[in-house]
């Protein structure tokens, strides 16, 4: 009795995260935007961590430059956040896609940074006299 009554709670709860809990919102925000959107959303929080004293000297405000950049509004953004979130495995795989975007600029910079490190380094060998060890006196 108790198998049966678990296989029966294993399959009503696989039941119930197949079925959509929210509807989608008529201005939904397509993934690729959204992936985007949250790319944007994590460089600028980067930089808060950083320097933020950069971004409110400027008077940036991040969400309102978000929403003008992506032309849409703050429900709108709220609404399609909302609706794939309650997909955990779509919001997964969108925040995959943002982590695979930050680690391809990640990689990028550290090439142009080890570039840089190199070439400073070798205009560095090549400002150097070079020096001939000293002789000793001859008698």
């Amino acid at each position: 009795m108790k198998r049966i009554f678990g296989l029966f709670l294993v399959i009503a709860t696989m039941a119930s995260c197949a079925e959509k809990t929210i509807e989608e919102p008529e201005n939904l925000i397509p993934e690729s935007k959204m992936v985007a959107i949250l790319y944007d959303l994590a460089i600028i929080n980067a930089a808060k961590q950083t320097n933020s004293n950069v971004l409110v000297e400027n008077n940036v405000r991040t969400m309102p430059y978000l929403f003008t950049k992506y032309k849409i509004d703050s429900v709108q953004f709220a609404d399609s956040n909302i609706y794939y979130a309650a997909d955990p495995i779509a919001y997964e795989a969108l925040y995959k896609e943002v982590q695979t975007k930050l680690d391809t600029i990640k990689t990028q910079f550290e090439r142009k940074n080890l570039f840089k490190a190199d070439s400073i380094a070798i205009s560095k060998e090549k400002k150097k006299p070079k020096t001939t060890p000293l002789k000793e006196p001859q008698k």
